[in-house]
């Protein structure tokens, strides 16, 4: 078999790297708006005399087109058509100015601005000198000031920025590829792919400073880019070993003098610790300890994390410098081998602390298409992964990489973080310069986050693998000749997280698959009917890992209302008295929240929606045309049952054949008609509570060949009770207890059934009572049987 098999050490972020004088550079700024001239964009200060731009007052972190919202120049985009109406600024200049006074530096300290996220491409002043240019909205941006600042007095920071659809016009393309957002114009930028337009996403390509701004005093001496990683690991004696290594930034008169103190402490006890001599900036050391607290994904044991410090001290015994992280001590792998039935079964199992670990997840796309907006969604957001136990979360690969918050609270909840780097459903550019470009932002990324205990593998892309066929068909290119996720990344990974799995793409198609030899081991289960769920193409795929599968479903009442108004939320169909359902035309209205981002009827968008009709015509027989409630509850039941059964479906056949499944998706990104179990809203569909119900730890479900199984995750036996009724008619079908071992499989007993109906099932385990159901027999069903047997 080949393997991927990745030790992954666990990670922190650093609570308190330097903070000599630090100034908040967030809050209000002057915002200029004009639109770029046809000469070309603006790059210098002052603004030219041809220009007279509009003024706004503006907040950072924030959005440029939605100063104007505010200011009542430009409509709510969530709403209706409104999103429309931004295209008129897509051609526009943006000019931030503030004015901020500036700490003095001793000998040695350096000045610097960082911007956390500037959206897109830009060129930084002070005090109308230019510093710098920013050309990457997905990681921060520092610039040195040192001896430019004016110290002790007022400064004037500014950015300008332009349009990456006019400067796309400037860049030869890979015009053969393939973009999801229709054209590859954006593909050659580092821009959110989302923004052009996605089918569950508008074409939104707004600008601004997104992420915070500050200016800092850096000290003279420093602890930079630690690494934190867990060697070898023992289960059974508790011990563990660590590697530390980081880099100290210091003046030479401390070489050969001071020391570097090492230490990591559980509960305010230090629990290893070693000192080593400062020789050099390259610094490391080993630290081995016993009673260790190993980090564990949910389900499968606590989530403990050390607080790991790096120290330099002085000859003098003070304390020069000081960085803080929180660590998990675990070790994460990957088992991957592509598929050749019947001979080679394939393989994808996550390995954490070396035990198998069944993967329970949800995918995570943006929570806003304001990106500046996306993090004050996390409140409501990240605990419905604790509610759900999900234990893991991939991060789609046409967003952003999610900020520090998100991953502290994976880090103390237990929820594994796969990460996509941000590019999908496209062939980007493989040229030197783009190249170039990616790998510093891939090193960025890593640097960040290598120190995570919940990110638990890094993936090359979201499709991409696929891409080149649907446009070129059988001229695409072999995607392993692809440089982005063959060379660039995978040699950043090498020389800085060596701990951790990666999957070249999602799905991953190796040369073996590219030449039909072989089929990929992990899948985006999308080519079924997405009708009936209970077809051969869900029952019988022999896919190891699904890490996308879902089903359609409409939102709430309430949020269809909220998102085009109430009289077009009643009307979906501008023929509703079709005689068959398949003849059923979208209003405009309905067509928009597709995702249609350009109302385009030629694009297969136009039949996004036409999923819900045929997953309400497969269960219930027809598409109830003149109620919207029945509607809407008939649609969120077909999406509940089919998600239950595609999870319940892999679980029944834990790592026999099966290593996960993750659910697309968490919550919308926008008001839309989707496949997500949470609408933008926040209103939760009929999928939800399904899905919460089948990814308890302990689960005992009806598979569709009669076994009665029980399925435990915990790393510890269970033993439990269990109770089945028929709800048409009252009878039990089954009642008995059951054992099931450590991260174990049994078959309780063996069921059969005559025709439709539905089992109740009831199951204690440890004193908590837990419910779910098995829907059996042929479609179409009765609704009022529907509604009876479930209520």
């Amino acid at each position: 078999m080949n393997r991927m098999n990745v030790v992954l050490a666990s990670l922190g972020i650093a609570l308190g790297a330097w903070a000599a004088g630090v100034v908040d550079l967030n809050g209000t700024w002057k915002l200029q708006a004009f639109p770029q001239p046809d000469d070309g964009a603006v790059r210098s200060l002052p603004l030219p005399p041809q220009v007279t731009p509009k003024i706004y007052s503006a907040t950072v972190p924030g959005c440029c087109e939605m100063e104007l919202v505010k200011s009542g120049e430009l409509p709510d985009p969530l709403v209706g058509f409104n999103a429309f109406k931004f295209r008129d600024f897509e051609g526009h200049q943006w000019l931030y100015t503030r004015r901020f006074t500036a700490p003095r530096r001793a000998p040695g300290e350096r000045a610097v601005l960082v911007f956390d996220g500037i959206d897109t491409l830009a060129d930084v002043f002070l005090n109308g000198e230019k510093i710098g240019e920013a050309e990457n909205m997905f990681i921060s941006h520092t610039f040195d000031v040192t001896g430019k600042v004016r110290e002790g007095a007022e400064n004037e920071v500014a950015v300008l920025i332009r349009p990456v659809g006019l400067a796309a016009r400037e860049v030869t393309l890979g015009e053969l590829g393939y973009t999801m957002g229709g054209g590859a114009d954006h593909e050659y930028f580092r821009k959110a792919p989302h923004m052009y337009g996605w089918d569950i996403m508008p074409h939104l390509p707004v600008s601004g400073l997104w992420r915070d701004v500050r200016f800092e005093i850096q000290p003279a001496v420093r602890v930079e880019n630690p690494a934190w990683i867990v060697r070898n690991l023992d289960l059974k004696r508790k011990t563990a070993d660590v590697v530390v290594q980081c880099r100290v930034h210091a003046p030479f008169r401390h070489f050969y003098k001071a020391r570097v103190h090492y230490s990591l402490q559980k509960d305010g006890r230090v629990c290893a610790a070693s000192t080593v001599p400062f020789r050099g900036p390259q610094c490391k050391a080993n630290l081995s300890f016993g009673n260790a607290q190993f980090w564990w994904p949910r389900g499968a044991g606590a989530q403990p994390l050390y607080e790991a410090k790096i120290e330099v001290v002085g000859e003098t015994d003070e304390i020069l410098a000081t960085n803080v992280c929180r660590i998990g001590v675990r070790t994460v792998s990957l088992e991957y081998d592509d598929r050749k039935l019947p001979e080679r079964p394939g393989r994808m199992l996550f390995k954490v602390n070396g035990e198998p670990i069944y993967v329970r997840g949800v995918d995570w796309v943006p929570l806003d298409p304001i990106p500046s907006e996306q993090k004050r969604h996390f409140k409501d957001v990240l605990p419905m992964m604790a509610d759900l136990n999900a234990n893991l979360v991939r991060i789609w690969g046409g967003g952003v990489y999610e900020p520090d918050e998100f991953f502290d609270w994976c880090d103390a909840n237990g929820v594994m973080v796969w990460q996509d780097f941000m590019t999908a459903c496209a062939v980007p550019p493989q040229d030197d310069d783009f190249a170039a470009r990616f790998r510093a932002e891939t090193l960025a990324v890593v640097l960040k986050l290598r120190n995570r205990a919940s990110l638990a593998l890094w993936a090359g892309d979201n499709e991409n693998d696929l891409a080149g066929r649907w446009g070129l068909g059988k001229l695409a290119r072999d995607p392993n000749t692809y440089r982005i996720t063959r060379e660039v990344i995978p040699n950043v990974l090498k020389e800085y997280d060596v701990t951790r799995p990666y999957l070249p793409s999602s799905p991953y198609v190796s040369k073996e698959a590219f030449a039909k030899k072989v089929e990929p081991a992990e899948d985006h289960m999308w080519n079924g009917a997405r009708a009936w769920w209970k077809t051969d193409y869900y029952t019988k795929t022999p896919c190891w890992f699904c890490s996308e599968g879902g089903a359609h479903a409409v939102p709430a009442r309430s949020s269809l209302e909220r998102m085009m108004g109430k009289a077009a939320a009643e009307r979906p169909w501008a023929n509703p008295d079709a005689k068959s359902w398949k003849d059923l035309q979208w209003t405009d209205e309905w067509l928009y929240r597709a995702t249609n981002p350009y109302l385009d009827k030629q694009s297969y968008l136009v039949h996004r929606n036409d999923i819900v009709l045929k997953q309400c015509a497969a269960l219930f027989g027809d598409v109830p045309r003149h109620d919207l409630d029945l509607f809407i509850a008939q649609s969120q039941s077909a999406q509940a049952e089919s998600i239950k059964f595609q999870t319940e479906n892999f679980r029944s056949q834990k790592f026999v054949t099966k290593g996960g499944f993750v659910v697309w998706n968490l919550r919308d990104g926008w008001p839309t008609v989707s496949d997500a179990f949470t609408d933008y809203y926040g209103e939760k569909k009929k999928a939800y509570q399904a899905l919460k119900a089948v990814y308890q730890d302990v689960l005992v479900m009806v598979a569709e060949d009669g076994r009665l199984l029980a399925i435990n995750d915990t790393l510890k036996p269970v033993k439990g009770h269990v109770k089945i009724v028929e709800a048409k008619d009252g009878r039990t079908v089954y009642e008995g207890a059951f054992a099931v071992a450590a991260n174990g499989l049994s078959e309780v007993a063996k069921l059969g059934w005559n025709g439709q109906g539905l089992f109740k099932i009831e199951y204690r385990v440890g004193g908590q009572v837990f419910k779910t159901h098995y829907l059996h027999g042929e479609p179409p069903f009765a609704w009022a049987d529907y509604q009876a047997w479930t209520r």
